[in-house]
């Protein structure tokens, strides 16, 4: 936070403002594709890297959430797939961080990337069968989790 105060010198009546406090960069949320979930994922962190470690952490975490979700549903082939797409997103998510360990934040992104279409296969499997998805808001949260963990990728220098 910066605060401002206005200094009026008496010779020329001219105002000198001094910024005091530590300037920052914008923030890691500032151009985030879903504001809300960025900042509940950022929280107080800085540093793009760790604020990426966290995102991909948490989605894994709420996939195994969703994935207990779906298993309480009764059983369906639709539900077994999303069930699946779970198990696949959590491999590509820790594939991620594998990438990250070694400084690959493309693929860092790509990973990530490919747990939102594995999330979205579990949508497309209930839109193709003509059944109404009764884990519709797990994937659409987990969904709108990746364009976050996607976009914190990409600020990592």
């Amino acid at each position: 936070m910066y605060i401002l105060y206005c200094i009026l010198e008496e010779r020329n009546e001219e105002a000198v403002i001094l910024l005091i406090g530590q300037a920052h960069g914008a923030g890691l949320c500032d151009n985030s594709p879903n504001k809300q979930i960025c900042y509940s994922i950022v929280y107080n962190r800085t540093d793009p890297r760790e604020a990426s470690i966290a995102a991909v952490h948490k989605l894994v975490y709420q996939s195994k959430v969703a994935k207990v979700v779906a298993k309480r549903q009764n059983k369906s082939t639709e539900i077994d797939y999303c069930i699946s797409k779970f198990d696949s997103s959590i491999v590509y998510l820790k594939y991620s961080l594998n990438a990250m360990s070694v400084g690959d934040y493309r693929n860092l992104r790509t990973y990530i990337i490919q747990a939102r279409i594995a999330y979205n296969g579990c949508d497309s499997e209930f839109r193709t069968s003509g059944k109404p998805n009764p884990i519709a808001k797990s994937t659409k949260f987990l969904e709108d989790m990746t364009y976050v963990g996607a976009y914190l990728a990409t600020l990592i220098k």
